[in-house]
């Protein structure tokens, strides 16, 4: 593992700052209605609240990512202080005032990449949703897990439809927990493995949170892909294998891979009100392992997805959640 996120692509908001986001936002929460069409709409009408340097900073990672084609912003939430304990569930049925702030927010600062949009398979559909320790779901592949290292991927590896980028909105951090990314354009491949990687030789199942089985006749698919300086990357080290399962030197490349991710990987220690956004075509993350307490104080983070092609999302409808 290499380090850590380096300094241009940090970007620190002031007390000022994140308190007239909270303001603004404290007006929109008060609207009625959560569906996922609404939250979107009060997401962009809270854009107008945000400080001109952070939306230079998205605009710029935006057109030409960074080094780690991650953007790490902080202090975007004016305070936790209240803040409900952590759910036992990544589906809960109350969220108070806090925690809906944060909702407004991470979809406010998203909404400058894309347009936000979720999967009806994906936990009943919620257009953000919740990355925190579950009972009994220690060893899940998942939002949901704990004890196990989440392993490398790329959100929802299995479709085309994936999100463009993805962030994670820390409403409550655990001291030692990283979150861990890994981008493309830094891997080092010798000429033999990256070439079998650009092939489509792979094919990728839904994950468990989705809820769904593979059906026959899986696309098979490329793991890497676009130009040698700055490629994309299609990756799940559950869910990917080789689309023969003869081919051994498909194998033996996702095993070279998964080394290689290692080598350059950085790791950040989500704080509360730290916003981590990665580009979900060019870079994988994981999850290091931790021990939850099941007592209302353990990491709860808020995650969202956004399409960044306004005409891919008008071909689909305009939706905001994927059938």
């Amino acid at each position: 593992m290499s380090g850590r996120v380096e300094c241009s692509e940090v970007v620190e908001l002031c007390a000022c700052d994140a308190a007239r986001i909270r303001s603004e936002a404290l007006r929109l929460v008060a609207e009625p209605g959560d569906s996922a069409a609404a939250l979107a709409e009060r997401g962009a009408a809270l854009v107008t609240a945000l400080p001109v340097g952070l939306a230079r900073a998205l605009h710029r990672y935006g057109e030409g990512g960074s080094p780690n084609n991650a953007l790490l912003v902080r202090g975007l939430l004016a305070d936790t202080v209240g803040l409900q304990p952590t759910p036992a569930t990544t589906t809960p049925a109350v969220l108070e005032q806090v925690a809906r702030i944060g909702v407004l927010s991470l979809l406010a600062v998203l909404s400058a990449l894309g347009e936000p949009f979720t999967f009806a398979s994906l936990y009943e559909g919620r257009l953000v949703q919740h990355v925190a320790p579950v009972p009994g779901r220690e060893a899940a592949q998942t939002s949901e897990g704990s004890d196990s290292v989440l392993e490398w991927h790329v959100e929802d590896a299995f479709t085309e439809d994936r999100c463009d980028f993805f962030g994670l909105l820390c409403l409550r951090g655990e001291l030692g927990v990283a979150t861990l990314v890994a981008a493309a354009r830094r891997l080092d491949l010798p000429d033999a493995v990256e070439r079998v990687l650009r092939q489509p030789r792979f094919v990728v199942e839904p994950d468990i949170a989705h809820g769904v089985r593979a059906g026959p006749g899986l696309p098979v698919l490329s793991a890497l892909t676009g130009p040698a300086e700055d490629p994309e990357i299609c990756f799940d080290a559950v869910y990917q294998r080789p689309a023969d399962p003869g081919d051994d030197e498909a194998a033996a490349a996702l095993a070279v891979l998964v080394s290689a991710l290692e080598d350059v990987a950085v790791a950040h220690v989500l704080e509360s009100g730290e916003l981590l956004i990665a580009d979900n075509r060019r870079v994988v993350h994981g999850r290091a392992t931790f021990r939850p307490r099941y007592d209302g104080t353990d990491r709860w983070l808020l995650r969202a997805m956004v399409c960044a092609s306004k005409r891919a999302h008008r071909r689909r409808g305009a939706a905001r959640v994927l059938t």
